[in-house]
């Protein structure tokens, strides 16, 4: 009966071994006899080999697992990358769009203005100059000017540039081309916060020289003419 089970655990061994050269087959004969594997039964070794086989299982199992997970995360990166680029391309898109149309709209208002300035400068033209005050005319030709100056029609044009007052010597150009100056030289004036450009009246005054008003101003001064028009 014991040379039975003997054979019978040989034939086992043989089977297990010969099937799939596993765990068992490839250890050496000193590591199988360190390990004290000589002690086992057949079965017993049969148990070990199964042990190992489903712990190489196991383990290319979770290896696949990895694998498939990293493969997974790096779908998704790339797909998380591709969206965020389409996302800039979009807005790049987009503000080119913006840019585009302000500079149209720049475009449009430059014209317009251009168009304005055009239509200002036509009706400038077009328009009949201004009659000069008689007064004026007297002392571009040296005559006097009337004996009765309140009478007298006053000279009306726009000052070229500020106006923040008079210092006793400042010299008003006027858009006409005359020049007048301070005929006080004691006299100032400080006008804050300064007029751009303001319309003035000129009117002949008593004694000689002339009364210089700035529209929008409470003070007036007394000047007398620096530069005249041409006859």
């Amino acid at each position: 009966m014991r040379k039975f089970i003997m054979i019978w655990g040989a034939l086992v061994f043989a089977v297990v071994t010969r099937a799939d050269p596993g765990f068992v087959q490839t250890v050496s004969a000193a590591d199988f006899a360190q390990a004290g594997l000589q002690k086992l039964t057949p079965a017993e070794l049969a148990r070990l080999e199964t042990l190992v086989e489903q712990y190489k299982t196991g383990v290319v199992a979770v290896v696949q697992s990895q694998a498939a997970a990293s493969a997974s995360e790096s779908r998704q990166d790339l797909e998380q990358k591709v969206v965020a680029a389409e996302t800039k391309v979009r807005e790049a898109e987009l503000k080119a769009k913006e840019a585009e149309a302000k500079a149209m709209e720049a475009e449009t208002k430059t014209k317009a203005a251009e168009a304005k300035a055009r239509e200002t400068q036509a009706k400038i033209a077009a328009a009949p100059a201004k009659k000069q005050p008689g007064w004026l005319a007297a002392l571009t030709t040296l005559a006097r000017a009337s004996e009765k100056p309140e009478d007298e029609e006053p000279l009306e044009s726009r000052l070229v540039g500020d106006f923040n007052g008079w210092n006793g010597r400042t010299v008003f150009t006027l858009e006409n081309g005359t020049k007048w100056v301070q005929q006080n030289k004691v006299d100032t004036y400080s006008y804050s916060p300064a007029l751009h450009a303001p319309m003035v009246r000129i009117t002949p005054a008593s004694m000689g020289g002339f009364w210089f008003d700035v529209k929008g101003v409470n003070s007036r001064l007394r000047v007398v003419p620096l530069v005249l028009p041409d006859k």
